[in-house]
């Protein structure tokens, strides 16, 4: 926005307040990180000063500003127009990774095994509408980096990073597509995970995030930790990760990004990095049938009466038509399971998986 008009919209708010103080404004997802971060100036508030180059959401960006740094990072570029990207596509060895330069939640994701693929896919994104806005911002080719994916979920107050929690996206291939079928919390008391950690702060700070939340998505490759995108929010989805996050830790991200505006003593009093009190896992509900109409759901039952039961959060439901599971699009839900002993969890977590695979979770019929 421009700068008068947010010094009014600003004022506006003032008035609406009355006596009434504003204590912070926070971010709550993607589309609003830039608004967020220029009404915090504006009012005058703890938040994140506006680049002056661009804004966070520019993955491009992002990569630029980790490269100045000193930092590993990805080879990526962008366009509007496919002459920008073209020298880039014929000579990247692919696979390579398209992506909508502002996405979220791999919305618009490919990874494209040829030139003509990539041309294809990047067409189709310019020509069409994102979940998240920011339609005609560009399309982001980036080098496909091999390694295990992690996410790293972090809270600054004041240019002081701490770690909330540690994933492991577990990616299988599912129905003939590369699908995150599960999230694991990870320790972060090991070598690993501390460089993880680590290098994502300096990646914080080469993008000069001082408040809030963010979650960054890490591949460890085989020369270490490189970063694929920071999202300056908390974790997404419905919050289903909350219950989880608070059994094993005791707090979750959420409760830190709080404490991180309106409680900053209570924020420093919290640990550099999480220590587990049981473990747990989130599980991505898969589907294996297509346009088939669901009649019952009897596993939801089955899964509420488990000892290691935390939420269950559904996308499907009675009557609607089945889809294959293909991305974070298509899940039927998440589920999940927290226990004090790890043996009991596993044993939950394979029940549930047989439970898809023979058909027993959903009832369905043509």
């Amino acid at each position: 926005l421009e700068v008068a008009t947010l010094q009014a919209t600003g004022e506006e708010l003032r008035q609406v307040l009355g006596r009434n103080t504003l204590a912070a404004v926070i971010c709550g997802g993607d589309s609003g990180v830039k608004l967020a971060d220029e009404l915090s100036e504006v009012m005058d508030l703890r938040g994140n000063e506006p680049l002056r180059d661009g804004h966070r959401r520019d993955k491009l960006l992002q990569q630029k500003l980790v490269k100045a740094a000193g930092l590993r990072s990805a080879r990526t570029v962008s366009g509007t127009q496919w002459e920008q990207v073209a020298a880039f596509a014929e000579t990247e060895q692919y696979p390579v990774v398209l992506k909508p330069i502002e996405s979220a939640g791999a919305d618009g994701f490919k990874l494209c095994h040829s030139t003509e693929e990539a041309r294809e896919h990047f067409e189709f994104l310019n020509q069409s509408s994102r979940w998240c806005g920011a339609q005609g911002s560009g399309v982001l080719l980036q080098e496909f980096l091999q390694g295990t994916e992690y996410v790293v979920d972090h809270v600054s107050c004041d240019g002081l990073h701490k770690t909330t929690m540690l994933w492991m996206y577990d990616f299988q291939t599912v129905n003939g597509s590369r699908v995150c079928t599960a999230q694991q919390p990870i320790s972060c008391d090991t070598p690993m995970a501390r460089e993880l950690t680590a290098y994502t702060r300096r990646c914080l700070d080469a993008l000069s995030v001082r408040n809030g939340a963010s979650h960054a998505e890490v591949m460890w490759t085989s020369t270490g930790p490189c970063l694929v995108e920071v999202n300056c929010r908390c974790q997404g989805g419905s919050g289903f990760w909350v219950p989880l996050c608070r059994k094993m830790t005791g707090y979750s991200q959420l409760d830190v990004c709080i404490d991180a505006f309106l409680r900053p003593e209570a924020f420093k009093a919290l640990p550099d990095t999480p220590e587990f009190l049981m473990s747990g896992i989130i599980i991505h509900l898969i589907s294996y049938d297509e346009n088939y109409v669901i009649t019952a759901l009897p596993g939801i039952e089955t899964v509420r009466n488990l000892s290691s039961f935390t939420n269950l959060d559904m996308n499907v439901h009675v009557g609607d038509r089945a889809r294959r599971t293909t991305d974070w699009y298509t899940f039927c839900g998440v589920v999940a399971f927290c226990h004090p002993d790890a043996a009991v969890l596993a044993s939950h977590i394979s029940m549930l998986r047989s439970m898809e695979l023979s058909g027993t979770f959903a009832t369905v019929m043509q």
